[in-house]
């Protein structure tokens, strides 16, 4: 297994570990207290927390490094003549292939009516005088 793929990933992982194992060893060993306060369990609990995420580095590691001969990468992604294939692929083909411009001619439609009401509509505003408005508070 080559150790020069997913460096950060590995890096990420180690790190990890290492921070997580010794604030868990710190909190349960050592007794912390400042001002009255043991701040041992949140030693204890960010310790656990750091050791579950350095799984994800450890995961994306080994992921990055599983490695897969080009014969079986051709065997498992080669074009399968079945029914249900053949099937799929036209129906693709028909939807890639459809006029674009047949689904935005409703839209057009639509803008222009709004458009024209919009235009249709007046707006009148009314006149107040100040002793109606200061009356009203």
């Amino acid at each position: 297994m080559a150790l020069e793929r997913c460096r950060l990933a590995l890096l990420f992982a180690i790190l990890m570990d290492l921070i997580g194992i010794t604030s868990l060893l710190v909190g349960i060993f050592a007794e912390l207290q400042l001002n009255g306060q043991d701040y041992g369990d949140l030693l204890i609990y960010t310790g656990a927390i750091l050791v579950f995420l350095s799984l994800i580095g450890w995961i994306f590691w080994y992921t990055g490094n599983i490695e897969i001969s080009l014969e079986d990468l051709q065997q498992d992604y080669s074009i399968k003549d079945g029914t249900l294939a053949s099937l799929a692929r036209k129906i693709s083909r028909h939807l890639s292939h459809r006029d674009i411009n047949h689904g935005t001619r409703k839209w057009l439609n639509v803008r222009k009516d709004t458009a024209e009401k919009v235009n249709s509509l007046q707006l009148s505003k009314t006149k107040a005088s100040k002793k109606e408005l200061e009356d009203q508070f």
